[in-house]
């Protein structure tokens, strides 16, 4: 009914049959909130990351070189299965949306990044690459197609507020709420920003339903359900689920029927069914005179043979699927799953609203609803019918065919559950307190919305760049193929005790592009290189594999080693929780042959082998206990401190051994060398004891802050040093080169610290 003046037009306002500015600003403010989370998605989501994002490019590339309909044969299954099983609506708009560009470079991106091998090893959450430099030109029509997933999504949130506008005219703030319920779930919004016709499944559909649900409730003539028609045209379109529209649609004939009459009724069922003929009959009568089928199922089966299950499953197991359904409908994105806080938070939410229908019936009609006639369980039982036959079909499809247990095929009920759960929040509280309600429910599924981006950052985003990094321990070791690893940081030191994880993190680069896929591995070997712990994978947690590696960029990998995770086949307990040194190292090898491990040369091209050895690694039985720092004598730069030196004398007075105490301020990421000697009064070296710390059971890059080690060095003494006089004791530190460490105290830049002189 269209208001002719301005009498009837105060009237609708109203009666809230039409918005006022006021709502048409609300409407605007969450349409652009919907978008703004979507571009927050869209660029937290790489481009093939989503259900069937592939094999969904593959079917719009092909209707875009093609530029006709696939005939539904084995030559066209090879090209992608979703031109056998989808309707082509969504293909074809995103073939035209992706007009601009050629086919050939987008086909080839798709190849070459499509699928990463360690998906299906479970190594990795990403299902794809994102490969470096790859140019606009191949990368746009997929941009294209995401584009056009997301005008179905935004469709399906206009249509889920215009819906509940319609069903409450007087509750502007309820409409919000559903909208946002719709719009606001996680893996909605996830789904309107991948290759996926899931979005305009939903947004067709809800369409559909709202068109009926003005012309019923609003009792326009029955020519008017021609567009509700062509509305579910279009859902037959996109998705042979399409058919469910009915459903809701029929409830809503009834009450046309009830509220119009029966002839009004059936006019108005003809003008529904010419207009879904209107749209969707080329295609649909095409498939009967092809495959004898409206919805050429048995077709697809034949073409398709993974397609359904060999034998459909039991009843009892699809119902032991039902709660995951519920958690994929809100938190589920392919391989990513929410945390459990994020699904147990929505479980609440829901079970509070479900339990507030009752209540929400037992209260009759309210003012809220939409005049004349139609009342709260007319809506309840809309809904209902809407979300239950969308639900048996989910179920069917999880009992019959395969991957689909899937609760993102619920989305075409979308509008539905939202409607029937702000009924039931609302439910419990007064009137006056409900605006408040659906704006606190609308906040919260923005929140939602925001937590589920960050869940998916979490999975998806690749390793940040950084700058400068000078490792702890520099290595710049070049494998064969391009990775180079820069260095390595042991924050907590290279040891393990029970409770106390070793944490290492790897710098690598690359000086070209990768074109190979490399598996890292890291490995703790002990005595006679037994394997104690090992790591296979792919680089910063399964979200960096090799071929996405871009040129000059540095980026950190890190790790965690912890005594209670080793549970290697044949590694028993015992060798493992003792205190001994093990050996850490690095490598990399071809994600087809794990026996080919890259060969690795340092900077300057000398050979290291087919791995990169990091260090020692000390093993302690038992967890240090923390004591306080002792009185230190000496203290060198680095922070190694000598708490304690007794020099032992034989008969004739000549220094032949020294007990020291070492105490470490700090983690000690270099490997240093001891040194003890016996020097004449000439600083003649008379005896001399050089090494790691207790014979090398206690290296120096092993060390943790607060670790205290104890040693009794034997003096040896130097060839042809005769008997000459000895005059003291000295200790001290050397690197690698030879450079001796500088004391900080108590005579700062000495290179040795006096223990005893002759005569003390």
């Amino acid at each position: 009914m269209i208001p002719r003046s301005p009498l009837e037009r105060a009237s609708l306002l109203a009666g809230g049959l039409i918005p006022r500015r006021g709502e048409t600003w609300a409407l605007a403010a969450l349409l652009a909130g919907f978008v703004l989370m979507a571009a927050i998605y869209f660029q937290t989501v790489p481009p093939l990351e989503g259900f069937d994002a592939t094999a969904h490019v593959r079917a719009v590339l092909h209707l875009r070189a093609t530029q006709r309909l696939p005939r539904l044969d084995n030559a066209t299954a090879q090209v992608s299965y979703e031109l056998i099983t989808q309707p082509p609506l969504y293909h074809s708009l995103a073939a035209l949306a992706a007009a601009p560009w050629p086919v050939e470079p987008a086909l080839a991106l798709v190849q070459a990044s499509s699928p990463n091998p360690y998906f299906e090893k479970g190594l990795s959450e990403r299902q794809t690459l994102t490969l470096p430099n790859v140019p606009w030109v191949a990368r746009a029509p997929l941009q294209a197609a995401r584009g056009v997933a997301l005008l179905g999504a935004l469709l399906a949130v206009a249509s889920a507020w215009w819906l509940a506008r319609t069903l409450r005219p007087a509750q502007p703030a309820f409409a919000l709420a559903v909208a946002s319920v719709v719009g606001f779930n996680p893996v909605f919004l996830f789904l309107a920003v991948t290759v996926t016709n899931d979005g305009w499944a939903a947004g067709t559909v809800a369409l559909t339903v709202a068109l009926a649900a003005r012309a019923a409730v609003q009792g326009k003539p029955p020519r008017v359900w021609l567009w509700a028609g062509a509305a579910g045209g279009l859902a037959l379109l996109t998705k042979y689920s399409g058919f469910l529209a009915g459903v809701p649609s029929l409830v809503l004939l009834a009450y046309y029927t009830r509220r119009m009459g029966t002839r009004a009724a059936l006019a108005a069922a003809g003008w529904a069914l010419l207009g879904g003929i209107l749209v969707a009959g080329g295609i649909y009568g095409r498939n009967l005179w092809l495959y004898g089928e409206l919805a050429p199922l048995q077709r697809m089966a034949a073409v398709i043979p993974a397609l359904n299950r060999a034998q459909p499953w039991p009843w009892h197991e699809v119902r032991d699927y039902v709660p995951w359904l519920v958690w994929s409908y809100w938190g589920t994105f392919v391989a990513t799953i929410a945390p459990s806080a994020f699904l147990e938070s929505v479980r609440a939410v829901m079970l509070v609203g479900l339990a507030g229908l009752p209540l929400a019936l037992l209260r009759g009609n309210g003012a809220g609803d939409a005049a004349p006639g139609w009342t709260r369980p007319w809506t309840v039982a809309m809904a209902l019918a809407w979300a239950l036959a969308v639900a048996a079909a989910v179920l069917y499809w999880t009992r019959t065919v395969s991957f689909g247990e899937q609760g993102r095929l619920a989305h075409v009920a979308a509008p539905a559950l939202a409607l029937l759960w702000v009924m039931g929040w609302q439910a419990w509280l007064p009137a006056r307190w409900q605006p408040a309600l659906h704006g606190g429910m609308t906040a919260g599924m923005v929140g939602l919305a925001l937590w589920g981006a960050a869940i998916l950052d979490d999975a998806f985003h690749l390793p940040p760049v950084l700058a400068n990094v000078t490792p702890d321990r520099v290595i710049d070791a070049h494998f064969a193929g391009g990775p180079v690893l820069l260095g390595v940081d042991l924050p907590n030191g290279a040891a393990l005790a029970p409770g106390a994880p070793l944490a290492l993190t790897l710098y690598w680069t690359t000086p070209q592009v990768i074109g190979e896929n490399y598996t890292l591995f890291v490995h703790l070997a002990g005595q006679d290189n037994q394997l104690l712990y090992q790591f296979d994978g792919v680089p910063a947690a399964g979200r960096h594999p090799t071929r996405q590696w871009r040129p000059g960029e540095v980026f950190a990998d890190s790790h965690t080693v912890a005594l209670e995770d080793i549970a290697l086949e044949g590694v028993a307990l015992e060798d493992v929780r003792r205190d001994g040194l093990a050996t850490l190292s690095v490598g990399l090898y071809p994600v087809a042959d794990p026996s080919q491990r890259l060969a690795v040369r340092d900077a300057a091209g000398a050979v290291l082998g087919d791995r990169v050895i990091l260090g020692p690694v000390r093993l302690h039985a038992q967890r240090r206990v923390g004591a306080p720092p002792p009185r230190l004598t000496a203290r060198w730069q680095g922070g190694i401190g000598l708490a304690g030196a007794t020099v032992q004398q034989d008969g004739a007075g000549q220094p032949v051994a020294v007990a020291l105490t070492w105490w470490s301020e700090t983690v000690q990421q270099q490997e240093l060398t001891r040194f003890v000697q016996v020097l004449d009064a000439q600083n003649r070296v008379l005896a001399q004891a050089d090494g790691a710390p207790q014979a090398g059971a206690w290296p120096v890059s092993t060390w943790r802050a607060g670790d205290q080690i104890g040693e009794t060095v034997t003096l040896v003494a130097r060839p042809g040093a005769g008997q000459p006089a000895w005059q003291r004791v000295v200790v001290g530190w050397y690197d690698r080169q030879g450079v001796r460490r500088r004391l900080v105290a108590p005579t700062a830049g000495q290179d040795f610290m006096t223990v005893m002189t002759r005569g003390e």
